[in-house]
């Protein structure tokens, strides 16, 4: 998936840092570690209580997995990652998804400000979200809806040893300041840049640019990523002056915290 911005497909597993959880009777527990399971292939199933497609498409696969691959070496979590909504989405929905769907599984709740920190460690896009890390610790899915088909796919591969490691890609983000500007150097060929001026703790969004030659491959996407993610980890706030920026933070919600 070389033009999808999001995710660390292929890297290593951050360990979680969600301290709120409950078992699967609903009594609060110890947090779910990663490293508590480490011989296993995890899954961890991201969602929001208020989220169509959570309800549509993800608990449903995550009810079907569950039967299949509980007793075969699979280890499930399920974490609601709270980035708007909060009032809607608060942790008492983990007991009550828990007893629609008859899921027996420790659910997290992490609603961090500005972001949930498992958005950020694994660069998700939202909800529904899906991660799977192998017996290696590595990320080798990490994306949003997973078709049934897939995820049997995904995890017989994991479980035989038969699955190819995901190669990494990772474009490299340059911040001139002097310029102010953000340079994306894709790992696939080119650069893109996000242009601003910067007003004290504000930075004006004013400009974008991909290489030409391939406009509509979802560079901007990835140049507005990465960008965002290191104007957030420096304590900015942004003001989208041009129409793409404007375009992209009115789309995507889980950057509104952002905005000044």
């Amino acid at each position: 998936m070389p033009n999808v911005p999001y995710g660390i497909l292929g890297q290593a597993a951050p360990e979680l840092v969600v301290i709120d959880w409950i078992d699967g009777q609903g009594q609060p527990r110890a947090p779910w570690q990663l490293a508590d399971h480490s011989d296993a292939v995890r899954v961890i199933y991201c969602f929001q209580a208020w989220c169509p497609g959570c309800h549509s498409s993800g608990f449903p696969t995550l009810q079907a997995l569950t039967a299949e691959y509980t007793d075969r070496g699979v280890q499930f979590a399920v974490i609601q990652t709270v980035f708007e909504g909060h009032d809607a989405n608060g942790a008492a929905q983990r007991r009550v998804m828990q007893r629609r769907y008859g899921l027996a599984l420790p659910f997290g709740q992490d609603d961090a400000r500005p972001r949930p920190a498992t958005m950020t460690a694994y660069r998700t896009g939202g909800t529904p979200w899906w991660l799977v890390i192998d017996q290696q610790g590595r990320v080798i899915y990490n994306d949003f809806h997973w078709r049934l088909d897939l995820a049997r796919r995904t995890l017989d591969a994991a479980l035989e040893g038969t699955g190819k490691p995901p190669e990494v890609r990772e474009d490299t983000l340059v911040h001139d300041e002097a310029g102010q500007r953000f340079v994306l150097k894709f790992h696939d060929g080119g650069e893109g840049e996000l242009v601003y001026r910067r007003h004290e703790q504000v930075l004006e969004l004013v400009h974008t640019e991909v290489p030409a030659d391939r406009r509509g491959q979802g560079l901007g996407a990835r140049l507005m990523e990465r960008a965002l993610e290191a104007i957030e980890a420096q304590g900015f706030k942004v003001r989208p002056v041009c129409s793409y920026t404007r375009h992209y933070l009115q789309r995507y919600k889980r950057w509104a915290p952002l905005l000044s």
